[in-house]
């Protein structure tokens, strides 16, 4: 749902933490309708698909609700300008509705670590957010979906409202493949030959924002596949909690076998990359990538940025899928991220306004627009994925797709390596072998929980 960048955070501008002006200083919505004017506060990261939808939404809103102001606030994820943004709003109390990435069952581990949550999780475990659990509009989504998002002890704490594919997404170019007698590859074999294909005809196969950490995908979306092999889309979620458990008690490692295949995997994959990769920024990628019609059939990116594509090349006949991680068909599923999710802070206002906010995004015509505008796949039983051209082949997979794993639980301030293969040292985008890479991150883990 954004212009993603894996990079660390940095500090933004002080002047973010300016109390936004208009909002009453008494709860509920007193005025609303009455003459009194009152200003809802609604936040969310920079995606123009999403700001676009969100601002026709506000202007609805606001006809529907006369003497009702809808503000519409909005930061880059990039060198933390979001998350200084929502942490302002959040201690001035200025904000009613606020987007938030779900913080998924990964972000509360079992009290034996003594681990305490961080970020969203943080937020929900220290009663900042509002448990919407009985809200009528949560009947329209998927009460599992969102008890695995956003739920804690009994509640649920927002409405994730778009999921995307990202760790082994790919966008294509259908015109290009087909003009070298490709279809969208099956099994891993497949993959790697049609890039030998397309290498020996002179054309570069992967573009992919290496410098940004976007070749991760690759690892990620192998492990996804080869990990969940043979289980049902149900059991990810205990899956990775199961995965957690073993690295926690030390009966699984980053040198374990799984991993050096998923590694060795990925090496082969990165052989067929941009050679200059390293340089590319994330921001750019996916307009420099559409651009350029006779080269780079394959870009390593996430679903999200679908309107961006287009924007930059309209005529582009665009196509999507999941990298296949193994040499069984089968097992190459969808593997999908829940990402942005509607909170209402315990700290609301206009407590009630901000449920009939949702309530409004809620409705079926309304989100489906929301599909169509962000490319995210659905979060709503009713409500199937939009018609857009480039989901035809999601659409077809969506039926045993499953939510991708977590990462093993990690304390706060434990080294990269600790959270898996530090894939920016890996060959060949770094000059480290995989097991010189393996063996640092499960030393790093050890180190971490004190082992």
């Amino acid at each position: 749902m954004r212009t993603r960048t894996p990079v660390a955070i940095l500090v933004a501008t002080a002047a973010l933490a300016t109390v936004l002006g208009g909002c009453s200083p008494s709860s509920s919505d007193a005025g609303a309708g009455s003459g009194q004017k009152v200003t809802l506060t609604v936040a969310e990261w920079t995606n123009p698909g999403a700001v676009e939808f969100t601002k026709e939404l506000n202007a609805k809103f606001e006809k529907a609700h006369p003497g009702v102001t809808v503000t519409l606030q909005t930061a880059p994820t990039a060198n933390a300008a979001w998350q200084q943004l929502w942490n302002s709003m959040l201690q001035s109390k200025s904000v009613d509705v606020l987007a938030q990435f779900a913080p998924t069952q990964q972000g509360f581990a079992p009290d034996y670590t003594n681990l305490k949550p961080g970020g969203s999780s943080a937020l929900v475990a220290s009663g900042q957010l509002t448990d919407l659990k009985d809200q009528p509009f949560m009947k329209k989504y998927d009460p599992e979906v969102q008890a695995a998002a956003v739920g804690y002890q009994g509640g649920v704490y927002g409405v994730m409202a778009a999921q995307y594919v990202g760790a082994g997404g790919l966008w294509y170019k259908k015109d290009l493949l087909a003009k070298h007698g490709l279809s969208v590859p099956t099994t891993y074999q497949e993959f790697l030959d049609a890039c030998e294909k397309l290498k020996k005809a002179g054309i570069t196969p992967i573009f992919v924002s290496a410098k940004d950490g976007m070749h991760g995908g690759v690892w990620q979306g192998i492990a996804n596949q080869m990990i969940m092999k043979g289980r049902q889309p149900s059991e990810s979620v205990k899956v990775s909690e199961d995965r957690a458990t073993a690295f926690w008690k030390g009966t699984q490692s980053w040198t374990d076998p799984v991993y050096r295949e998923i590694s060795e995997r990925h090496t082969k994959i990165m052989e067929y990359i941009e050679p200059n990769a390293s340089g590319v920024s994330q921001q750019t990628a996916p307009g420099v990538w559409a651009t350029q019609a006779d080269n780079y059939p394959f870009l390593l990116d996430g679903s999200w940025d679908g309107l961006t594509i287009q924007q930059a090349n309209p005529k582009l006949n665009l196509g999507f899928f999941t990298l296949p991680g193994t040499d069984d068909p089968a097992a190459n599923r969808v593997a999908f991220k829940p990402d942005l999710t509607w909170v209402v802070p315990a700290s609301s206002r206009h407590k009630d306004l901000a449920m009939e906010w949702l309530a409004m995004f809620s409705e079926p015509g309304n989100y489906k627009k929301w599909l169509e505008k962000t490319g995210s796949l659905s979060t709503q039983t009713a409500v199937r994925n939009t018609e857009l051209p480039w989901m035809d082949w999601l659409n077809t997979h969506m039926g045993d797709a499953f939510p991708q794993l977590s990462d093993p639980w990690t304390p706060a301030g434990a080294p990269i390596d600790a959270k898996g293969p530090d894939l920016y040292k890996m060959t060949p985008i770094g000059g480290d072998s995989i097991d010189t890479i393996l063996s640092r991150s499960a030393s790093a883990y050890r180190k971490s929980v004190g082992r």
